[in-house]
This record gives structure tokens, C-alpha cells and sequence, in this order.
């Protein structure tokens, strides 16, 4: 055999294997953070009960708590991050459940709210009023600590007092 061929052949295996190695290190689905698109859900204290999109806008206005709408993709790797770190914060996710209604939004299964929201990137979350207006968005990941402080800063509406760095400072 010619020394290209040789080399083909190892290059193809060195692939195959590279390419079963990765498939075998993804972590298996978790039930209970996402489970298709904006699912509710019932599970222990460090899952998030997602809301459908409409269902969650209707919720938000009859039990007057504002929204957290956040936008996302099986794909994108600060989304799974999120799900994995952020989202499964016990006292992110307590806060959530207790003073937001929260909606999910797969983009590439609902591109139209995609679009209608501008989504540029991803992860995208926005915080919007009981009645559905518009406060803010963040574009990315955001750790555990911060989101929660995020959280207290859109429930308490102090972003109609005082911008976020003073805020903090009163925490």
C-alpha cells in the first residue's frame, strides 16, 4: 500500500474514534430543566416550572407577576451552561418560582417569536412587566449570583429608582 493510502486510512480512523469519544462524554439529557419547548413542569426544588409562551403571558397578568422570558437553543453552548449552572441554582430557581412567571422559547422550533423579540444571539433573557411591557434584556450567560441579584433588582422594580450598580450597593 501506498503511504497516502496509509495515511487516509489512519486519518479516517483517528476521526471515527474522535467522533465516538465525544458522543460518549455528553452528558445524558436531563429531565427537569427543559424538556421540550416550554413544558411545565412538576419536579423537586431545583427545577424551573416553564411556561408556553402564551400560556405565560396570560399567567403573568392574571396572578401579577412580572415575566422572565428566556430564549434559547438545543445548540447553543451558553444556553446549556445556564441550564447546568444558573438555572439549577436552588435559590435562583426558588426566587423565580416565587415572584416570576417563567417562559421558555426554543428559537428554532418558534422562530416568528424569535424574530418578533429581535433575538440576535443567544442565550437572550428578557424581564418584562406583569402587564407584558418591556423592562430590559440580557444578552449571555449570566452566573448565579448575578441572575439572582438581577432578579431582586426587576421584582422589587427598583429599576424604576435607580440603575443596577447602585442596586447592588444597597445589598
Amino acid at each position: 500500500m501506498k503511504k497516502e493510502n496509509i495515511l487516509v486510512i489512519a486519518i479516517i480512523c483517528i476521526a471515527i474514534i474522535g467522533v465516538m469519544v465525544y458522543n460518549k462524554s455528553k452528558p445524558a439529557k436531563q429531565p427537569g430543566i427543559i424538556q421540550g419547548e416550554g413544558s411545565a413542569q412538576i419536579g423537586d426544588a431545583s427545577t424551573i416550572k416553564w411556561q408556553k409562551y402564551a400560556q405565560g403571558m396570560e399567567l403573568a397578568k392574571s396572578r401579577n407577576k412580572p415575566v422572565f422570558l428566556y430564549f434559547h437553543a438545543d445548540w447553543c453552548t451558553y444556553c446549556t451552561k445556564l441550564k447546568k449552572t444558573t438555572f439549577r441554582d436552588k435559590a435562583v430557581v426558588k426566587y423565580l418560582e416565587e415572584n416570576f412567571v417563567s417562559i421558555t422559547v426554543d428559537t428554532d422550533k418558534n422562530k416568528k417569536l424569535a424574530t418578533e423579540w429581535k433575538v440576535k444571539g443567544l442565550p437572550t433573557l428578557w424581564f418584562l412587566k406583569p402587564d407584558n411591557s418591556k423592562i430590559s434584556n440580557i444578552p449571555g450567560y449570566v452566573e448565579a449570583k448575578q441572575f439572582l441579584q438581577i432578579l431582586k433588582y426587576i421584582h422589587t422594580a427598583s429599576y424604576d429608582k435607580m440603575s443596577f450598580q447602585e442596586f447592588i450597593k444597597t445589598l
